[in-house]
């Protein structure tokens, strides 16, 4: 019978949970710490919840944005 290599390749979920906590650590960074992320993060998720969607959401910010260049 053949062993198995000594030195096991990562594994996909964690692979995928280093690539999750990259993106969290940025996220703080950008929000100027772990308090304002958590805030930001919640904002968020209440204006998903309360769009109904992704689609509408992002529909939302659009037209905001579209305001904003109408604007100046």
């Amino acid at each position: 019978m053949a062993k198995k290599a000594a030195k096991p390749a990562a594994s996909q979920p964690d692979s995928a949970f280093v690539d999750l906590m990259l993106v969290a650590a940025d996220f703080v960074h950008k929000c100027g710490g772990l308090e304002h992320a958590k805030k930001a993060l919640s904002d968020a998720s209440e204006f998903m919840a309360k769009a109904g969607n992704a689609a509408s959401a992002h529909k939302a910010l659009e037209v905001l944005e579209s305001l904003k260049a109408k604007i100046g």
